[in-house]
């Protein structure tokens, strides 16, 4: 069996999309979340929202879409003229390490004051991904000593020689178009064609409600309701299980031979 993390991203951006994924995890279709606290009241959401779920919520890290949690001019390098962060990661041009540290720093910060310990870690609008990002990405999950996610061999190899978990393939296909439980259990099969020798796998989603707030933050709207239906469908966790895929935590998922967290927090999901 193909150990399977399904990680809905978003949680904190409205309350639809806070009420959406909570319904999807105890439906039992998301095995975890990642939670972000640059916008408006995110952090009152993740606080009221997050014993629901509890010991299932990464980072999701942001330089995009937001308000910095540091003052602006401690950020120079990230935030536009009006303090805020850019819309897009085209958008970001130079950014300054030290401040994308302290920045992230001071982001994990306010889950922890809200009492959430993070489990793992990706960025929003996977800002991670720039070359000039990477390496601070890479430093917080070293610093805080979190599992990642790796968006291709090439940042797989480097987190593992840093001793950073992730795991064996991430799956990044199932947004927009046709968000049937068909096309999901299509989607990683074709990893599995493509990746004969992955044993774990994490599929990124952004299931909620599309709520008066939403389209304030996101373009990505309709869209996360249909794939909320799909998740929360009754058949999928018996077609996932008759494809090989055995759903299971951020811990499990991204555990590899030769790197383990130092800690295993039990969650409820099945440790195989």
């Amino acid at each position: 069996m193909i150990r399977l993390m399904i990680n809905a991203d978003d949680f904190g951006l409205t309350e639809g999309v806070c009420s959406g994924i909570v319904r999807a995890i105890r439906a039992g279709g998301v095995t975890a979340t990642t939670g972000m606290v640059c916008v408006p009241g995110a952090l009152e959401r993740l606080r009221r929202w997050a014993p629901a779920i509890a010991a299932r919520i990464g980072a999701h890290l942001q330089l995009t879409s937001g308000t910095p949690v540091l003052p602006p001019e401690r950020v120079r390098s990230l935030v536009h003229e009006d303090g805020k962060f850019p819309s897009r990661r085209k958008e970001v041009r130079t950014p300054r390490h030290e401040e994308i540290i302290n920045e992230w720093r001071a982001q994990i910060e306010q889950f922890l004051r809200a009492g959430i310990e993070p489990t793992h870690l990706d960025s929003h609008h996977h800002i991670h991904r720039l070359p000039a990002v990477l390496p601070a990405f890479l430093e917080i999950a070293k610093r805080y000593g979190l599992p990642a996610r790796s968006l291709d061999p090439l940042m797989r190899a480097t987190f593992r020689a840093a001793g950073v978990p992730c795991a064996d393939l991430t799956l990044t296909d199932w947004y927009g178009g046709d968000l049937s439980v068909a096309r999901l259990v299509e989607v990683l099969a074709g990893g599995v064609r493509e990746n004969p020798q992955a044993q774990n796998f994490e599929l990124m989603c952004h299931p909620g409600f599309f709520d008066s707030d939403l389209g304030l933050y996101s373009r990505y709207t309709a869209d996360r309701e249909r794939e909320l239906a799909a998740l929360c469908d009754r058949a999928l966790q018996d077609q996932l299980a008759t494809a090989g895929f055995l759903l299971t935590s951020a811990q499990v998922a991204t555990a590899c031979p030769s790197v383990l967290l130092p800690r295993q927090r039990s969650n409820g999901l099945p440790v195989a």
